[in-house]
């Protein structure tokens, strides 16, 4: 449909409204200014972050929770580098996150005059991290560049991408034409494929499922699958809700143990769904796997990658998973799947062991985490950090149901993510109770942004585990043999400065009193932030006692 003389912002507006976007977070400058005017004249709800970090965090955190894009707005030069670890961050764990920003103008001489914002080579930042980066070239082509992005972001495997527009084109006007973004079919399983992958696991008797982030929504077709082979189930970080943690079959979020080797090492069959297999998982390296792997994978490059793939299986999780389990009837004999059962229920025992062995210093949050999910009805959303806290307290200990969410920043391994994250999460999902977990250090990249939870009137509650820094380094340097350095930090009064923010802050003690504290902030309006202290090797260290 052919548009009237329009600016370049404009036609932006129009077609992100066309193509059921509703809001963007973002922060306005000096060259974005049109697109801000346009974006509100057409009802699209503008979320103010206090970083552009903070933003693409947030826009992260929305995607993963509803699938769905979520776009970023900046401003040229050093605004879209702030974003670009964000955008980093959801490349690596594969989440739809669109960057919208200015460019240098058309006529930007390619050394440069020292023009505000400049970067001379904008576009080739974006691509040293993102596949997909449009640069635009007239006003009338932004509704094609958006058409044409996000036809690429909604097929197949889900991925970042930026589009970028010469400033000078933001407030020129030019004619266009809107452009639909079109998506295809995800690949549907080959029946002799299937046939196939049944056949060699028919007398397999110690069967592994591993489960990733592509999985979510084929978590009945899972357990099934595990229940017709008598497998064993382990999720990666972001798997998490995908079956119920305390299910027959789940061995959990086990990707961080030391025992994970062994396991997948003992199995005499894999199968991999949805899930990149990546050390950012599943950290003991190399993970050994048995000669027969079952993939099932939307992504034919990744299918190749991380494992020798005896049996490829290019289709989406919910479908193979379902077809696979049904494929199985009649192969399996009652005395495989008895002593598959037996296999299953001794690395259960061990992996429980382990937990609680790696847990110990986060017991109390684990204790009052589960108590909460316990006592309340709906999906809980937990928003992660990079810290050891969030590996061993929540990953590994928190007692997710099917339908709640952990988000975690698994692939760049990016600090100060849980908060603006959970904030995102918030927004996207009102209905569901949102927790942010993260650590005093991995905070204090983010914590501004609590005061855009204020502003935006976000109902979550922010945990802040303190060891007195840099906990996990402090560790890792210890264990080298070097003397600590660097690591030790000096902490504000973390519920003091929630309440400096205009949010509610409280410091608790022990899993009675942090249990008690989020219930008293599932009952408050506005964020909370509740401030734990640490009993490990590392705060030992650094906050003494």
């Amino acid at each position: 449909m052919e548009q009237a003389n329009i600016t370049g912002g404009a036609h932006l507006a129009r077609a992100l409204k066309a193509e059921g976007i509703t809001r963007v977070f973002g922060i306005p400058g000096t060259h974005n200014l049109e697109i801000f005017a346009r974006l509100s004249a057409e009802g699209i709800d503008i979320v103010s972050p206090r970083h552009e970090q903070g933003a693409g965090y947030m826009a992260d955190g929305a995607a993963r929770l509803t699938g769905e894009v979520n776009v970023v707005v900046t401003t040229t030069g050093p605004a879209v580098l702030n974003a670009l670890t964000a955008l980093l961050q959801s490349f690596t764990d594969s989440v739809p996150v669109l960057l919208i920003c200015p460019g240098m103008p058309l006529s930007h001489p390619g050394r440069g005059n020292g023009l505000l914002h400049e970067v001379r080579n904008q576009s080739g930042a974006l691509a040293a991290v993102l596949t997909e980066v449009h640069r635009v070239t007239s006003p009338g082509e932004v509704s094609l560049a958006v058409g044409q992005t996000l036809s690429a972001m909604r097929a197949g495997r889900t991925r970042p991408a930026a589009i970028e527009i010469p400033l000078d084109l933001i407030e020129a006007t030019g004619p266009g034409r809107s452009h639909p973004s079109v998506t295809r079919p995800l690949p549907t399983p080959d029946a002799d494929r299937i046939d196939a992958a049944a056949e060699a696991l028919a007398a397999c008797r110690r069967p592994l499922i591993i489960a990733g982030a592509g999985a979510h929504g084929a978590g009945q077709e899972i357990e099934a699958l595990a229940a017709a082979l008598g497998a064993g189930i382990i999720l990666s970080s972001n798997a998490k809700g995908v079956i119920d943690d305390d299910g027959e079959h789940s061995l959990g979020a086990i990707g961080f143990l030391e025992l994970l080797p062994e396991l997948t090492a003992d199995a005499d069959a894999v199968i991999a769904v949805g899930t990149e297999l990546a050390s950012s998982d599943f950290w003991p390296e190399p993970l050994p796997l048995p000669d027969t792997v079952v993939r099932i994978d939307i992504d034919e490059v990744q299918m190749l990658t991380n494992a020798d793939v005896s049996h490829p299986i290019l289709a989406d999780a919910r479908p193979a998973t379902a077809r696979l389990a049904a494929a199985l009837d009649g192969r399996r004999a009652a005395e495989d799947t008895e002593a598959a059962a037996h296999w299953r229920r001794g690395w259960k025992d061990a992996a429980a062991s382990a937990v609680e062995r790696d847990g110990a210093p986060w017991a109390g949050l684990t204790e009052a985490l589960n108590a909460f999910t316990a006592s309340v009805a709906g999906p809980i959303v937990i928003a992660a950090d990079s810290t050891m806290a969030c590996y061993y307290g929540v990953q590994t200990g928190w007692t997710a149901r099917r339908g709640d969410r952990f988000l975690y920043p698994a692939g760049a391994g990016t600090l100060g993510y849980g908060l603006p994250a959970g904030i995102g999460a918030t927004i996207a999902a009102p209905e569901a109770r949102v927790i942010a977990v993260e650590g005093d250090g991995g905070s204090m990249f983010t914590i501004a942004e609590l005061a855009a939870a204020v502003q935006a009137r976000v109902k979550l509650t922010l945990i802040i585990v303190d060891n007195g820094g840099y906990g996990e380094i402090r560790n890792e340097m210890a264990d080298r043999g070097d003397a600590p350095s660097g690591v030790a930090l000096t902490g504000p009064d973390f519920p003091a400065l929630a309440q400096a923010m205009g949010a509610h802050g409280i410091h608790a003690e022990g899993p009675d009193e942090l249990l008690t504290a989020l219930n008293d902030a599932d009952g408050r309006d506005g964020p909370t932030l509740i401030h734990i202290t640490e009993r490990s090797r590392a705060s030992q260290d650094m906050l003494g006692g």
